[in-house]
């Protein structure tokens, strides 16, 4: 994609150079004990292209839960299972103005799959005989999607999600009381956090959002993982809400699809041409990395990946 690699490299660095001037903004996400655990300088940026290139910085072997970035998936596997009206017909698709774990934009339904009711709702659409089967076909797609065997539990950050989950148990049982589904809402809430649990590295992000700028297709021999139009869907609502509350101004300034997590990670994707990750622990009140949410903007401009131009 990028004819000068040696040229790119070096945009690249005066990117990463600007946008850690912003390294001592924000907190880690401290409502979560074992996310409070993490070095709040951590830093890491993969970009990996639809034609092969990679590039890597920092520390980018650096181990980090997915969070809120398993919303992606779930509604991945939820389009994979369902059909797209029996999807939407539990989930909205519309931008809201409140935190992502506000009871607030709950209708009759979630406003949309980024917010946590929504991705509450994504998780009880996956289908499995059991709890156990459900989680295991999400981590296998995470492993096919990124291409990398390293994907794995952490099973910390789950014990100290769940033991500090009350806000989302609540959300779970209160849309369980909606109908929105009928299967047990511990169950439901579990699957959730276990998806939110999932534990990669920026490389794997970034591939993920390769295989999107891709159209869905396998970057090496181009067999298709995701079909074209949940593509579309998956990466429409990134646009439109992958960013909190942020989500208008960040399209706005950044002009790309993303999705960020409160462990500080966010995957970029730019259709057509690459998947990006950045990872820096320290959050902005909405819960988006300082750092991550500066560089992809410096990398739009710089780089000339603003979707919209």
């Amino acid at each position: 994609m990028f004819k000068d690699k040696e040229k790119t490299i070096e945009i690249i660095e005066k990117s990463i150079k600007k946008s850690l001037v912003h390294s001592n903004e924000g907190d880690v996400a401290s409502y979560i004990p074992e996310l409070a655990n993490v070095d709040p300088t951590d830093f890491a940026l993969s970009i990996i292209c639809v034609d092969g290139q990679e590039y890597n910085f920092g520390d980018y072997n650096k181990l980090f839960s997915i969070q809120s970035i398993s919303k992606v998936i779930s509604l991945i596997m939820a389009l994979n299972d369902n059909n797209v009206d029996e999807v939407f017909e539990k989930v909205g698709t519309e931008p809201t103005k409140y935190k992502f774990n506000s009871l607030i934009p709950i209708d009759d339904i979630a406003a949309n799959p980024f917010i946590n009711a929504g991705a509450i709702t994504t998780s009880s659409l996956i289908k499995g005989k059991n709890l156990d089967e459900k989680f295991n076909r999400v981590v296998n797609m995470v492993k096919k999607l990124s291409n990398s065997d390293n994907i794995i539990f952490l099973e910390k950050v789950y014990k100290s999600e769940m033991d500090t989950t009350d806000v989302n148990r609540s959300i779970a049982y209160y849309l369980r009381s909606k109908k929105i589904f009928s299967l047990d809402a511990e169950e439901v809430l579990d699957l959730y956090i276990r998806n939110c649990s999932i534990g990669l590295h920026s490389t794997d992000l970034a591939h993920i959002g390769a295989l999107l700028a891709n159209g869905g297709k396998n970057l090496s021999n181009g067999s298709e993982i995701i079909s074209k139009d949940s593509v579309r869907i998956v990466l429409a609502q990134m646009a439109s809400c992958g960013m909190y509350e942020e989500s208008g101004r960040f399209l706005l300034e950044v002009g790309m699809p993303s999705k960020s997590g409160v462990s500080g990670a966010i995957l970029g994707v730019v259709p057509g041409k690459c998947g990006i990750c950045v990872y820096s622990p320290r959050l902005d009140k909405s819960g988006n990395s300082v750092v991550g949410k500066n560089l992809l903007k410096s990398l739009s401009e710089d780089l000339d990946l603003n979707i919209f131009l």
